[in-house]
C-alpha cells in the first residue's frame, strides 16, 4: 500500500506535460490499435513513446516505479480510447467506415515523417530495401488473407451471443488466450495492425459486438452477461500480457542489435498498413454494399459518390494536421534538448 501511495504521488509531481504527452499517446495507440490495418505500436513510435514502453515493460521488475510511471498514463489512455472506440466504431463501421478509414490513412501519411527520420542519412543498400519490401508485402498479405477467410464464412460469432452460448463452449476461453497473444504481438511490432489479426482469425467483430452489447445491458440493469464479459476480458487481457512480454524482450534485442534492419522492416509494415486499411474484409464487405449486396451490420450513411471524395477530402486534411503535429512535436523536443 506505501508502494502505491509513493508511486502515486511521484507522477503527481512529474512534468505535466510529460505526463499529459503520454496519456494522449496512450489515447493514439488505444484508438490505433482498434482500426483494422493501423498498427498500435506503429503510431507509439510516431509519437516516439515505444522505446520507452518496451524498456518499461522489461525493466519492470527490476525498476518497478520508473516503469509505471511511464506505462502508467499510456495504459489510461489505452483504456480510455477502447472504451469510447467500442461505442464509435461500433457505429460508424455500420454507416461510414470509409470515412473512419480515411481519417486514419491520412494520420498515417501525415505522421509518416516521424518514423523515417530514425534510419536518416543511414545508407540504403539492398539489404535495407530487401527488409523494407518484405515488411509491406507480409502485412498486405495478411489483408488480402482477411478478404480470402472472409468469404469461408466462418462464424465465431455464434459462440459470442450470450452467456450460455460463451460457456458452453469452453474452449473458445482457451482460444481467447491465444488469440490474446497473437493479437499482442502485433501490438508490440509496429506495422502489425492488432485488429487485422484479429480479423483475420475471425475474433474482431464477436469481441467488438459483444463487449458493446453486454456493456450496454450492464448500463441499462441487466446483468445476464456480466460474468461472460470480465471473463472474456480477463482472459483476453492475460493473453494480451504475456505476449507484449515475450515480444517486448526480442524486440529490444532486435532494437539494439539489429537497428536500421528492424526500423527498415518497421517502415515496411507501415507502409503495407496503409494499403491494408483499405484492404480487408471489414472494409471490403462495406464495399460489397456499394456495388448493391445487402450485408449485415452495414447500413452506409452516404453514397459512394458523397462519401469517396469526402474521405479523400478529410485524408488530406488529417495529413497536413497530423504532419503540422508531428512537426511542433519535433521542435518541442529539440527545444528540451
Amino acid at each position: 500500500m506505501l508502494l502505491l501511495i509513493t508511486i502515486i504521488a511521484n507522477i503527481l509531481c512529474m512534468k505535466e506535460k510529460s505526463w499529459i504527452r503520454r496519456f494522449f499517446a496512450g489515447i493514439g495507440i488505444g484508438v490505433g490499435a482498434a482500426v483494422p490495418g493501423v498498427s498500435g505500436a506503429a503510431v507509439a513510435l510516431i509519437f516516439r513513446v515505444y522505446e520507452s514502453i518496451i524498456n518499461a515493460v522489461n525493466g519492470f521488475t527490476k525498476h518497478i516505479k520508473k516503469s509505471i510511471k511511464v506505462l502508467l498514463p499510456i495504459l489510461l489512455g489505452i483504456f480510455a480510447a477502447v472504451i469510447v472506440c467500442i461505442i464509435v466504431f461500433n457505429w460508424a463501421f455500420e454507416h461510414c467506415m470509409f470515412l473512419l478509414i480515411c481519417l486514419f490513412a491520412g494520420f498515417l501519411i501525415g505522421s509518416f515523417p516521424s518514423v523515417s527520420s530514425e534510419v536518416k542519412g543511414t545508407p540504403i543498400v539492398k539489404k535495407n530495401i530487401l527488409f523494407a519490401i518484405s515488411g509491406a508485402v507480409i502485412v498486405v498479405a495478411l489483408g488480402i488473407l482477411s478478404i480470402i477467410l472472409g468469404k469461408q464464412g466462418v462464424n465465431v460469432a455464434s459462440y459470442f451471443v450470450d452467456s450460455k452460448s460463451f460457456f458452453d463452449n469452453w474452449w473458445i476461453i482457451i482460444a481467447l488466450f491465444f488469440v490474446g497473444i497473437v493479437a499482442s504481438v502485433a501490438l508490440t511490432v509496429p506495422g502489425f495492425s492488432g485488429s487485422l489479426i484479429l480479423l483475420i482469425l475471425g475474433f474482431y467483430r464477436p469481441l467488438i459486438d459483444s463487449a458493446s452489447g453486454w456493456g450496454k445491458q450492464i448500463f441499462k440493469g441487466n446483468f445476464d452477461n456480466t460474468l461472460a464479459l470480465v471473463v472474456l476480458v480477463l482472459v483476453f487481457g492475460l493473453g494480451c500480457i504475456v505476449g507484449v512480454v515475450f515480444v517486448s524482450k526480442v524486440m529490444t534485442r532486435l532494437l539494439k542489435n539489429h537497428h536500421d534492419v528492424t526500423y527498415f522492416s518497421i517502415i515496411g509494415f507501415i507502409v503495407g498498413s496503409f494499403f491494408v486499411l483499405f484492404l480487408n474484409n471489414q472494409i471490403w464487405q462495406y464495399y460489397s454494399v456499394w456495388s448493391g449486396v445487402k450485408v449485415d451490420g452495414i447500413n452506409q450513411m452516404l453514397s459512394p459518390a458523397i462519401e469517396i471524395p469526402l474521405g479523400i477530402i478529410f485524408m488530406c486534411l488529417f495529413a497536413f494536421f497530423s504532419y503540422m503535429l508531428v512537426r511542433a512535436q519535433r521542435n518541442l523536443q529539440n527545444k528540451e534538448k
